[in-house]
């Protein structure tokens, strides 16, 4: 086992100091937050394929499942799913010399996974870019909100390391849908001039992006088509004078559609392309709870108003929450909560 940083739980050290940790032989454990996106399961993939060419034993573990879309990805196929394969799971984890958490702030993130990473005695190391980490429970790490990605963030720990030679064409394409998925490919505001240098470097490799594309994008069955269109025409209210969209999936719909994980991918940001809408709201009626997705544009901040209202939070432009109440209990609050904020939405 490896020894922790003599000041472990105060701050995370750098992450550039794990570079001397994984230069060979070691059990790594690389996990991301639950229903994992384009961005949390390229870095994770990426970063597996670097470890591995350094000559370590690396298991990657996905607290749940996720979106068919994402199952091309080379590595994909040996993920395993915490939820199903928790006995394998827990092992790995018992026996690791280190654990990579990428694409979460807080151990919460990762559902029923949390109280076994929070006790695991190997070294943790944090890589990710959104608002407040939990830096406590990491010993070593990096946290960067101006960052577009995590996966950007992947790319900048293997082309800084001594071993940028690692880097290979299957790293690259998972790297590269994380970034894409991300940025809204390539349109968010996040989107920097070092963000276009990765991708770049990529093409230089000899990436085919627009296969990634493809298979990302145009990959879905007819019945999520029509679900989309059902969601547009029955589903959507405006409140111009907040200058608001709202949008309500109520369990009927997930089941008459036969809706997947992933299906509901970028639902929400076609609230945005209405002229004049500040905010986006998607609220889904899942099993378990209720999750809510935010988007805004200019300088509303959802990540604020999801840490304050919806048990959430994220980015300035693009968060998440979650609630237990019942749907019209949280369509109500919604409309209460708008008008808190009348000011910057108007």
């Amino acid at each position: 086992m490896l020894l922790k940083p003599q000041f472990c739980g105060l701050s995370m050290q750098p992450v550039s100091h794990t570079y001397p940790l994984v230069a060979s032989n070691r059990n790594i454990v690389i996990t991301m937050h639950q229903k994992p996106d384009g961005d949390a399961m390229g870095a994770s993939l990426g970063l597996f394929h670097f470890l591995k060419n350094l000559g370590n034993d690396v298991s990657v573990i996905s607290p749940t499942n996720w979106a068919k879309f994402l199952s091309w990805m080379p590595g994909c196929k040996d993920v395993l799913d915490f939820e199903i394969q928790q006995q394998k799971s827990t092992e790995l984890l018992e026996k690791a010399d280190m654990l990579f958490c990428l694409d979460f702030n807080s151990m919460h993130r990762t559902k029923k996974m949390e109280t076994i990473l929070l006790g695991a005695k190997c070294v943790k190391v944090l890589i990710d870019h959104h608002e407040q980490p939990a830096e406590e429970h990491f010993d070593y790490g990096v946290s960067n909100i101006r960052k577009s990605s995590t996966c950007e963030m992947v790319y900048d720990y293997i082309v800084e390391s001594p071993y940028a030679d690692k880097l290979d064409l299957d790293i690259a394409a998972c790297l590269y849908t994380g970034i894409m998925t991300d940025t809204g490919s390539f349109r968010f505001a996040i989107t920097s001039a070092q963000t276009h240098k990765a991708v770049a470097h990529f093409k230089e490799m000899g990436l085919e992006h627009s296969i990634i594309h493809e298979k990302i994008y145009d990959n879905f069955l007819e019945n999520r088509l029509r679900f989309i269109g059902n969601a547009l025409l029955n589903r959507l209210e405006v409140f111009y004078e907040y200058n608001t969209a709202l949008m309500v999936i109520p369990k009927w719909d997930i089941t008459k559609y036969e809706i997947q994980t992933g299906d509901t991918e970028g639902l929400v940001n076609y609230l945005l392309t209405i002229e004049g809408i500040k905010l986006g709201a998607l609220l889904i009626d899942r099993v378990e709870e209720r999750k809510w997705s935010f988007r805004s544009k200019g300088d509303f901040d959802v990540n604020e108003m999801a840490r304050n209202f919806f048990e959430g939070g994220g980015h300035k432009n693009a968060a998440g929450g979650r609630s237990n109440a019942t749907i019209d209990e949280n369509v109500t609050k919604f409309k209460e909560v708008i008008k808190y904020y009348e000011n910057q939405l108007s």
